[in-house]
């Protein structure tokens, strides 16, 4: 059983570079496609991950948890910020001390988190 497999976005290129630019998702008896680009974020329920796609009214629930899900998504656009929450970089408004504005919602800061995610941060300022 599967759910989630990380694709190529171009057949040409061997699967080993890892480069990918979206994912299929194993939901409510369908696999979905997720371009990476409209993940705003992901919060983790126990062994579910809700993920929040730009576009979409309700977010994509899938069978696996928030580590396992969040290890197939690039490091480089996306954070783990909290315990329950990895959220996508190109996708935040505002950031206060303890929370992130992605869209409408409100994603807290989780205190272990904090210096890593200031600290990048502090590299795109």
């Amino acid at each position: 059983m599967y759910d989630e497999i990380p694709v190529t976005g171009n057949t040409n290129q061997t699967s080993a570079a890892g480069k990918h630019d979206f994912v299929f998702v194993k939901s409510e008896y369908k696999i979905i496609k997720i371009k990476l680009d409209d993940i705003m974020f992901c919060e983790g329920m126990k062994d579910y991950t809700q993920i929040y796609v730009h576009g979409r009214l309700q977010p994509v629930l899938t069978l696996q948890n928030l580590k396992n899900f969040s290890s197939r998504l690039p490091e480089s656009r996306f954070v783990r910020v909290h315990r329950s929450f990895v959220i996508s970089l190109q996708h935040i408004e505002t950031i206060s001390r303890n929370e992130i504005n992605i869209g409408k919602k409100i994603v807290p800061i989780g205190h272990s988190y904090r210096n890593d995610f200031f600290s990048i941060v502090e590299r795109y300022s």
